[in-house]
């Protein structure tokens, strides 16, 4: 479990097949060796916006005991991947993509292990590059003199610096609306061609301890551990500017009302909680003033 715990998954691949060769629609998908450490599942979905769920699964068996290793934020988009780290040699490893259309109906694909595809060599992928809009693509048409007119939309992280991927300016609203809907990131539209995304950052809420906690009716400093005759306990109080004001060495009773002229002032103090020399807590509380 830790070595699949560690597996690095690398999300926001849409429409990286343009470095790839061409396959077909769901249920059927794609593995491609792109160097010895990482392996890459794409694959083309037909069902648009009537796709609500899309998962990739991992096993070490091809039939049993698989376990999701990416669930895509914008299931509709026709074309996506992932990115996994390749296992040891000499393990083998399967894939499966599980979907959910509109209705409820939901479908395995077959499972597709490394060892049993035959690969196709491809370049490693180190960047993506922005593609220039206004130029025509050969497409796959029975006319080979017939060219398809795409114009791209660069969608970087949080500044130009990264670009993430690229975004066909027909799937445009479908990507927006994902982004929208179904995440919390903002999206900001620079100019034609170019979209940044910023991701969530959740702010971190504050949870009082239950072991060095100030209490509001009292004023006061309350210490309470568990067997303090078991462990062996160390607290050490911080100042606001983080300089050290005492520490408390191995108290000898369970709880333990500490003097209020200890802190000087009042306001906010951090405290490091150590049992048996490892750190347990880092926390704080708030004294108000006047003691």
């Amino acid at each position: 479990m830790k070595r699949l715990a560690a597996s690095i998954l690398v999300t926001f691949l849409c429409f990286i097949l343009n470095s790839i060769q061409a396959q077909d629609t769901l249920p059927k998908f794609n593995i491609r060796d792109i160097n010895d450490k990482k392996i890459l599942i794409t694959w083309i979905n037909p069902y648009e916006y009537n796709c609500t769920q899309l998962a990739v699964q991992r096993s070490f068996d091809s039939t049993n005991y698989f376990t999701t290793i990416y669930s895509a934020i914008s299931p509709e988009l026709p074309q996506n991947g992932v990115i996994d780290m390749r296992m040891p040699k000499g393990v083998d490893v399967y894939y499966r993509i599980f979907y959910v259309l509109e209705g409820g109906k939901y479908f395995f694909s077959k499972s597709m292990g490394v060892h049993s595809f035959s690969a196709i060599d491809v370049s490693p992928i180190t960047s993506i590059s922005p593609k220039k809009n206004s130029q025509r693509e050969i497409g796959n048409t029975i006319n080979p003199t017939e060219t398809i007119e795409k114009n791209w939309i660069n969608v970087f992280r949080r500044s130009k610096d990264t670009l993430l991927f690229q975004v066909e300016q027909k799937n445009l609203r479908h990507f927006r609306d994902s982004i929208i809907t179904k995440t919390k990131d903002t999206i900001n539209t620079i100019d034609a061609t170019t979209i940044i995304i910023s991701p969530f950052v959740p702010k971190p809420v504050w949870k009082p301890s239950q072991f060095v906690f100030s209490t509001e009716s009292t004023n006061k400093v309350t210490m309470h551990l568990t067997s303090p005759k078991l462990h062996k306990y160390r607290i050490v109080f911080y100042d606001t500017d983080g300089s050290e004001l005492f520490q408390i060495k191995q108290p000898k009773d369970a709880e333990l009302i500490i003097d209020n002229s200890n802190f000087i002032h009042g306001g906010w103090f951090t405290f490091d909680l150590f049992e048996d020399d490892k750190l347990k807590e880092h926390n704080k509380f708030q004294l108000l003033i006047p003691f």
